[in-house]
Order: structure tokens, then sequence, then C-alpha cells
């Protein structure tokens, strides 16, 4: 019994200790598969992960690059707004130099402005444009404005403007060309600017017109020199200047008028013993087209001292002043007008004798006027048409004894 029962037992252990060993076996092989089924999956892990993060850092680069592309066109479009600004605020600084030097010139001018405002006074007609309303214009369109190439000047002829420029409005009032130009005459392209500018007055028609106004002026100028030689024949007293410095500016003093028109409707020269801007009575000359071109002589609309002394000046020197203003010369160029008929009406005259006079004089109606000018217009055949130039000193040669006279009583 008992070497059979140790038999058995030892054969349950040895049995069970391969189990065991089976065992073991079986847990080590899973172990090492476990192990090796996952160290792949970590290692594509790692790779996803690495290739995660520079996908970000690409993009995040890309964006940052975006932004500074961004944030240089908005540096560059404030850069070109900046410099737009400048420029604006320099023409507006140009723009008020300009016009504090017309206020100065119309202060000393006024006399002679008063002369030719009041020349062409009567057949002036304001011409009134609608402003276009006004729109904020996007950064881009700026800059494509401002890179845009600007068009050339226009030609002499308004009719071929360039393209890109703005109508402006066209006359029907057709200016006479001789067949021959006169070189004694004013020229029909002077005329005919003159005759545009009165419809399209503006700084923009100006702008675009800049040559044909220069062409226009200077052919004035040749012109004036011509009246300044002859009239210094028949008056030596008047003060020997240059053409441009008895010519008055284009610019009007819009400063206390409803019409805001920037531009006279004429050329004009004032020739006097001071100069144009002399309180002296004289001679002046202003071209303009549509039959408005006019040459006058002696004081128009005087200021309050120096009408004092003239109407005092009449009183005591009635009959001189009468005969002077009765001569044949004086009939021609007023049509046949004698004494106080050949006067200009002046900007007004009173209703009643001045202060200070007899109401009863014999020339209180000489002494009611405010104006002692002698004037005539001449039609735009008369004008671009040889001999015009004779003309124009006739007139002056008429009037040579009236400047004397006022220029003694006004001192």
């Amino acid at each position: 019994m008992a070497p059979s029962s140790t038999t058995a037992a030892t054969g349950r252990l040895t049995r069970a200790s391969s189990r065991t060993s089976t065992t073991s076996a079986s847990t080590t092989k899973g172990a090492a598969k476990t192990v090796s089924a996952t160290k792949p999956k970590t290692e594509t892990t790692k790779k996803a992960t690495a290739t995660g993060k520079g996908s970000k850092r690409q993009a995040a680069s890309k964006a940052g690059a975006r932004k500074r592309v961004k944030r240089e066109e908005y540096d560059e479009d404030e850069e070109e707004e900046e410099e737009e600004r400048e420029a604006s605020e320099a023409e507006e600084d140009n723009d008020q130099e300009d016009y504090k030097d017309e206020d100065e010139e119309n202060d000393e001018d006024s006399d002679a402005d008063d002369f030719e405002d009041s020349s062409y006074g009567k057949s002036r007609t304001r011409q009134t444009t609608k402003a276009a309303p006004s729109s904020k214009k996007s950064k881009s369109t700026a800059t494509k404005k401002t890179s845009a190439a600007k068009p050339s000047r226009s030609s002499s002829n308004p009719d071929l403007q360039p393209a890109g420029y703005k109508k402006f409005k066209v006359s029907p009032v057709v200016i006479p060309r001789p067949k021959k130009p006169a070189a004694d005459a004013i020229q029909p392209e002077t005329l005919e600017f003159i005759r545009d500018l009165k419809l399209n007055n503006d700084r923009e028609y100006m702008d675009q017109n800049l040559e044909r106004c220069q062409q226009a002026k200077a052919d004035f100028l040749d012109f004036i020199r011509m009246v300044k030689e002859g009239l210094l024949e028949a008056d030596p007293d008047i003060l020997n200047v240059e053409p441009k410095d008895s010519m008055m500016r284009i610019y009007r003093d819009i400063r206390f008028s409803n019409d805001k028109s920037p531009y006279k409707r004429s050329f004009s020269c004032f020739f006097s013993k001071g100069g144009k801007k002399s309180i002296a009575a004289g001679y002046f000359f202003g071209v303009s087209s549509e039959g408005e071109t006019f040459a006058g002589c002696g004081k128009w609309d005087p200021s309050g001292p120096v009408l004092v002394r003239i109407r005092q000046g009449i009183v005591n020197h009635s009959e001189r002043f009468e005969e002077i203003l009765s001569t044949d010369a004086i009939k021609k160029i007023t049509g046949g007008k004698t004494g106080l008929d050949a006067l200009r009406p002046g900007s007004s005259q009173l209703k009643t004798g001045p202060a200070g006079f007899d109401k009863n004089h014999p020339m209180i109606e000489y002494l009611k006027r405010k104006c002692f000018a002698i004037g005539r217009t001449f039609t735009d055949k008369e004008v671009v048409s040889e001999g015009f130039l004779e003309e124009v000193l006739q007139t002056f040669d008429a009037c040579v004894d009236l400047v004397h006279i006022l220029n003694d009583w006004i001192g």
C-alpha cells in the first residue's frame, strides 16, 4: 500500500509541475505578443503627433504671413492717404495764398474794377451750376484714381476735348473770322476763349483750358502795348509801364458778392498818370465777346472825398466842363450825344442835390451824378477786323481834355 501511494503522489506532483510550466510558457508568449503588438501602435501615434504639430506650425506661419501682408497693405494705404491729404492741404494753402493775393490786388484796384464792372454790368447774366453730391470713395478707388495717367491739355478748339475730360457748355455765338488776320486787332481765338469762359466760369474749366487762356492773354498784352504807345502821343502824362503792369487780374473779388464765379468776363487794363492802382482819372479798355468790348475815359464812381472835389470843380468851372463834353470828337464816340447825355449813367445817382451844394444851381443835374466817364462799345466784328486799334485810340484822344480837367480837380 505504501509504495503505490507514494508513486501516485509523485505522479500528481509531476503532472502539476508540467501544467504550471505550460501555463507560464503560455503566459510568457502572450505577454510577448502583447508587447510586440503594442510597440508599432505607439510609434505610429508618435509619428502622427509629430506630423500634426508640424501642420499646425505651418498653418500658424501662413496665417502670420497673411496678417503681415494685410498689415503692409494697410500701411501702404495709410501712407497713400497721408500723401493725398498732404497734397490736398498744400493745394488748399496755395488757393488761400492766391485768394489772399487776389484780395490785396482787388482792394488796390477797386476804382478800376468799378469802371469795369459797370461797363459790363448791364449785359451780365449769372451762370449757376448745381454742385455734385459728395460721396466717400474707397481706398482702392482713390489709389486707382491717383495712379491713373492724366490726359494732355486741351487744344485751342473747345470741341476737341481729350477722352476723360468733363463736357463743358458750348456757346451758340459764332465769333467772326476775317479772311486775313489783322495785326492791329484782337485775334478771334481770344474772343472765343472769353465766350466759352462766360458759360463755364469755374476752376475746372480754367485748369483744362489753361493753354488757351495763356494764348489769349498774350494776344491781349500785345494789343495793349500798341494802345499804350499810341496813347502816350496823345497824353504824355500817363505812366509809361509794361503792358502786364497795366493789365488787371482776371480773378473776381467775390467776398461780398452773391455771384461766386471766380473769373471776370473780360481781359482789361487801365492807364493813368499814377498807374492802374491810382485814384486818378484815366483810360480803360476791356475785351469781351458778344459786343461787350468797351473803351472808356474819365472817373467811374469815385469815393466820397474825390467826388466832392469833382463836384466843386464843376461848380467853379461849369462852362469849361460843358465845352469839353460838347466837342465833335465826343459826339463821334457817343453817337451824337453831348453834355450830360454823353456821360455814362454809372451805378447810381442822387434824386436831389448833394449836401453842401445849392439845390438851384444851373449844373445841379451834373452834381447829382456819381459817374464822370465817357465810353463806347464795339461789336465782335469790329474787334477782330483791321483798323480796330485806330478806333480805340480815337476814343481815347477824344477824352484827353476830360481826363486832364478831372485830374486837376482830384489833385
